[in-house]
């Protein structure tokens, strides 16, 4: 069961704040975001019966020379963990992300590169590469090769192979379909 709101409607610039409380009755755990915006910053909590405050962040917009880079600080109480996403989009429309996740247990840091590229109407391609896990997914999604239904192909592929081996041939592949109706 899920429940959505806002409890302040801002005009503009001003404050808004709205909500999502989401009930699992299988678990009975329940789930609670708060989320504001005020003056094109966004600020949201997450706050889960079992485990407590899980998530704080933000999100905005921020103008870097000619570019527009959204960035997205966030902190995640149970994991210790800081993260820190920015995207920006490119001439053509094309989208490019990095993602540093840094957990404060440790000392670990983990790194990880995207990029996305509009083909056509209903076809895109994305790439992410991980460092750390040595490891390149590139995702295809296609709305038009089937009316009302969605195909995705991914491929991850381990590019920490030793001896020589041919990555492709280690590489998984997978086809999935969706569709609504």
């Amino acid at each position: 069961m899920s429940l959505e709101g806002d409890l302040m409607e801002g005009k503009g610039d001003d404050l808004s704040v709205s909500y999502e409380v989401k009930h699992d009755f299988s678990s009975k755990n329940t789930n609670v975001k708060l989320m504001a915006n005020t003056q094109g910053t966004n600020l949201a909590a997450e706050f889960d019966r079992g485990d407590g405050l899980k998530e704080v962040s933000a999100q905005r917009d921020l103008d870097l020379g000619d570019r527009s880079v959204n960035l997205q600080p966030s902190w995640m109480v149970q994991a210790k963990s800081a993260r820190v996403k920015l995207m920006s989009k490119l001439n053509g429309g094309d989208r490019v992300s990095a993602q540093v996740d840094y957990n404060t247990n440790g000392g670990d840091i983990s790194y990880e590169v995207g990029y996305d590229h509009h083909l056509e109407e209903g076809r895109d391609v994305s790439a992410t590469f991980k460092p750390g896990a040595k490891a390149l997914e590139v995702d295809y999604v296609d709305n038009k090769f089937e009316n009302g239904a969605t195909w995705t192909a991914s491929a991850n592929v381990p590019l920490d192979e030793a001896g020589g081996a041919n990555v492709l041939e280690k590489a998984k592949v997978t086809l999935k379909r969706s569709w609504a109706w």
